[in-house]
């Protein structure tokens, strides 16, 4: 039977203890912040919550806060009344009053601007928003569970987050650990995959299954399943997926890094140094030629005529 795309598939104990955290959550209605980084599977985990709360026939917002633009936060969450800007030719519902009775997912909540953040806050403490261009205030009824994969504190520390606004959202810290710190999980979340995306029956041979629990994972859950996926259209019409058809494009961006700072040393030995030369040969200003060199981290010792030797 196919599984349930919002699952959470549980291996670990790491992953045990985060439900355990999860399902206590899910029986009260207070903040939750849900730390981690990118693609370890906040959203599944808030999804879970709400699932499993009071809140559950009531929709599930999910609002990704890094990709709405700056000028466009407050009419997204807050709504607006017609009339109030260029184009604005019918009130709108915001977020907030769209997620009412259910669930909003505030997902990376660092990129909240300040002034969106004295808002939220506000929201939390009063239950009341204000459409822009509105006067009278709205009650919402909305449980707010917020998601970011940098550390809060530091950017409460270093003026870039509130620090009201960090103490209400965190009345319960849910830390979901990298898949690397959880290898038990790889084997399972491989076979859901594989049973997810696959039209027929496929498994893995002890070589492939060895290599996806050895490798680290850098982009988590999410890398994993399109590493799955490109293992399946690798190994299609056969029941058998092969080692060399497991394929880590983290490893193919750093190949090239290497590739790359491997070529431009050559380019810098044969020209003895010389950044006009390289620039020349290159096509680029000096100050790229520069920037190479810090970014490859290239050892230079530089001489009386200018000249830069690599070490």
């Amino acid at each position: 039977m196919e599984r349930d795309p919002k699952e959470v598939v549980v291996g670990s104990q790491e992953m045990r203890l985060v439900m355990s955290q999860a399902e206590r959550a899910s029986r009260n209605d207070f903040p939750v912040l849900l730390t981690g980084e990118s693609g370890v599977g906040k959203e599944v985990v808030a999804r879970h919550i709400h699932g499993k709360s009071e809140r559950s026939v009531a929709p599930f917002v999910a609002v990704n806060c890094g990709a709405i633009p700056e000028t466009l936060f407050e009419a997204e969450l807050f709504g607006f009344e017609r009339g109030s800007f260029t184009n604005a030719f019918a009130s709108h519902r915001g977020l907030f009053e769209q997620a009412s009775y259910g669930t909003i997912l505030l997902d990376e909540i660092s990129e909240l601007p300040l002034t969106l953040q004295v808002k939220l806050l506000r929201v939390l403490e009063d239950k009341n928003i204000t459409r822009i261009g509105g006067e009278k205030e709205i009650r919402v009824n909305a449980r707010v569970i917020a998601a970011s994969n940098v550390n809060l504190q530091e950017l409460v520390k270093a003026g870039r987050f509130r620090k009201d606004l960090y103490y209400r959202l965190a009345v319960s810290i849910i830390p979901i650990p990298p898949l690397r710190e959880r290898r038990e999980d790889i084997e399972v979340l491989s076979g859901c995959f594989l049973e997810r995306h696959s039209s027929m029956e496929k498994t893995f041979t002890a070589g492939a299954l060895a290599k996806l629990v050895n490798y680290e994972w850098p982009g988590n859950v999410r890398e994993l399943e399109y590493c799955i996926i490109r293992a399946i259209l690798s190994s299609d019409g056969r029941d058998m997926i092969e080692a060399d058809e497991i394929e880590f494009l983290d490893d193919d961006i750093e190949s090239g890094h290497t590739t790359e700072r491997k070529a431009f040393e050559q380019i810098l030995r044969r020209a003895s140094g010389n950044i006009n030369s390289v620039s020349r040969q290159l096509g680029v200003h000096r100050n790229t030629v520069y920037n190479r060199i810090r970014r490859f981290n290239i050892d230079l010792v530089r001489c009386r005529n200018g000249h830069v030797v690599v070490t």
